[in-house]
């Protein structure tokens, strides 16, 4: 069975240790994280947090680590996308060496510069996954991406 692109949206518990049970889960069954985003949604209270876990899994493995996940005690719910599910978003900052190469005009990516330099202009970028995907992969291929962190969104 092939592997693909998954994300787990975690609702879980703002309390030391969280993440480590989280990546634990992961580790112990073999299965690298591609990127991890966590916020809390109230600086006040340990209530209600959320870790954006994205890994390339098989669909059993991605069910395995989907039970594994739920059963920690502080993780409250778990909600499961395919990295092309349309519900999900990704921002990406990328710093580019030629500001030219870039097409802004892209109706699927929302653009800005955020900061510029004679060497580099660094962008953020918004919108659909595969989408942004693609525009890195452009850049990577014309040899003016510099440095890029990504990372997938959703609720």
């Amino acid at each position: 069975m092939a592997e693909q692109r998954w994300v787990f949206v975690i609702r879980a518990l703002d309390k030391p240790g969280t993440m480590t049970a989280v990546a634990s889960v992961f580790s112990n069954r073999g299965v690298s994280l591609e990127a991890t985003l966590g916020s809390g949604i109230d600086a006040s209270t340990t209530a209600d947090a959320r870790l954006i876990i994205s890994f390339r899994a098989t669909e059993a493995k991605k069910t395995t680590l989907y039970r594994a996940t739920q059963r920690l005690s502080s993780v409250v719910a778990v909600a499961v996308y395919a990295q092309d599910d349309p519900g999900l978003r990704a921002i990406a900052l990328a710093q580019i060496s030629d500001l030219t190469q870039v097409d802004l005009d892209n109706t699927l990516i929302h653009s800005e510069i955020i900061a510029q330099t004679p060497n580099h202009t660094t962008l953020l970028l918004a919108g659909c996954p595969r989408a942004i995907e693609h525009l890195l992969s452009q850049l990577r291929q014309q040899q003016v991406l510099l440095d890029v962190v990504m990372s997938p969104i959703g609720i």
